[in-house]
């Protein structure tokens, strides 16, 4: 049972939500409603038919319609659609600054933006921008058959990490081709993931969020087959930073054990001894 529900006509919510964000820093809960064109921002401890603290919405905001909304904490900004609002932003307001593609995620500390496009193959690839680029020409590119990138969904930042939940081929049934994976923003061209969580041909079925819990060193994946949220310990995501791509060693590594197992164990023993040698 939910600890509260925030629902109701005054809240302003729609059917369906496809992005909820919490915002630590300030204590509040960010949502897109992609019917009334608006980003709605509720308090943290918001309860019953609550509305909103704030609401961006109105012809000036140019917004269309999305269903996903990126915050960052350090800079203060919001970024959807390519548009980007201060944090604190209410009411019919023009974005701050219009981005020439789409912002899935930020990476604040070193100052990046991700995003997605299909590549020529038709597999999907990750782009990586500076984050005040005013031009649709990213710093790195990652694509390729090694990357097994056809499907992402929802994108994470975390200590220079990437996390994408990849959802496989586009269908009703599952791919068995559904895994998360982490590269590093430092990452470029076709190289596979640096780790893969779940799959492929493991559990996830069909993931549709990712969200990432610092405090228990943990990664939170939503799965739409298996109608379940689903917890990975993975410790190495928040307490080391990522630096270039060394050897082969410690790619390919499937994240399915506890840390206290043997094969947990093993697991670490092997991808740090990829970046001694």
């Amino acid at each position: 049972m939910p600890v509260r529900r925030i629902e109701g006509q005054k809240t302003l919510l729609g059917r369906t939500m496809h992005a909820i964000h919490y915002n630590a820093v300030r204590d509040e809960i960010v949502v897109p409603q992609q019917f009334a064109q608006a980003i709605l921002t509720f308090r943290g401890a918001a309860t019953g038919e609550e509305p909103p603290i704030r609401v961006i919405q109105g012809n000036r905001t140019q917004l269309r319609g999305s269903s996903g909304v990126v915050l960052d904490t350090v800079n203060n900004e919001i970024i959807t659609e390519g548009r980007v609002f201060p944090l604190d932003a209410n009411g019919n307001v023009a974005p701050i600054r219009t981005l020439p593609f789409n912002v899935l995620a930020v990476d604040p500390i070193n100052d990046l933006y991700i995003s997605t496009r299909r590549g020529d193959d038709g597999g999907q690839q990750l782009l990586i921008f500076d984050r005040q680029a005013d031009t649709a020409e990213p710093l790195r590119v990652i694509g390729g058959p090694s990357t097994m990138l056809t499907q992402t969904r929802r994108i994470r930042v975390m200590n220079g990490w990437i996390v994408v939940a990849h959802d496989g081929l586009q269908s009703q049934t599952p791919s068995g081709l559904s895994y998360v994976g982490i590269w590093s923003v430092h990452d470029d061209g076709d190289v596979p993931p640096r780790w893969t969580i779940g799959g492929p041909h493991k559990m996830l079925r069909k993931p549709r969020g990712v969200d990432l819990d610092p405090k228990n060193q943990t990664v939170i994946v939503s799965d739409k087959d298996l109608n379940a949220v689903l917890t990975y310990h993975v410790p190495e995501l928040f307490r080391e930073a990522p630096g270039a791509r060394k050897r082969n060693l410690e790619d390919n590594t499937i994240l399915t054990a506890r840390r206290e197992s043997v094969l947990g164990r093993f697991q670490a023993i092997w991808r740090h001894l990829g970046n001694w040698l």
